[in-house]
């Protein structure tokens, strides 16, 4: 059965669908500049190619990152001299976001989204969001959603630490 040009324009917008849902895996991770929720400036690009990155996209009104948060917490103390850890936190109010980060004991750095434009560049479309980026500068991992457990979550750091271009 030979496929009419519906069914084609049907499957190129499945396939274009899939690849903007994917989030821009195999793609250089989208550079970003701004403040820090402790006033600090932040570059991706001055820390690309150093170690793994791990960019986690979260707000202090989002249910399953308080229940996710300890994770984060955790990984700096275990992997922080392997990898870099950077949150993004998406269109929230810093002073909740601060007090977020105190009580969680977050010490890596939170960079302030509030217009959502370094979301939308990796196409997170809901918090938590976590890329992950290989030591050359690519994203090589997406996860969409909270992560069901510590263990998951440790397993994708374990992986990321593992890739090799």
């Amino acid at each position: 059965m030979r496929p009419t040009k519906r069914t084609a324009a049907v499957a190129l917008v499945l396939l274009a669908l899939a690849a903007w849902a994917g989030g821009p895996l195999g793609r250089p991770a989208p550079n970003f500049q701004g403040t820090t929720l402790d006033r600090t400036r932040f570059d991706l690009a001055a820390h690309l190619g150093q170690k793994p990155i791990v960019l986690h996209f979260w707000a202090s009104n989002c249910p399953p990152c308080r229940l996710e948060a300890p994770y984060w917490a955790q990984a700096q103390q275990a992997y922080g001299d392997r990898l870099l850890i950077v949150g993004v936190n998406v269109q929230d109010i810093p002073t909740l976001a601060r007090e977020f980060v105190a009580k969680y004991g977050w010490t890596f750095p939170n960079v302030q989204d509030g217009t959502a434009a370094v979301a939308a560049a990796y196409r997170v479309t809901g918090k938590p969001t976590t890329v992950f980026v290989g030591t050359n500068g690519t994203v090589v991992g997406y996860h969409p959603g909270p992560y069901a457990n510590a263990t998951a979550f440790e397993q994708d750091l374990l992986r990321l630490l593992a890739w090799r271009p």
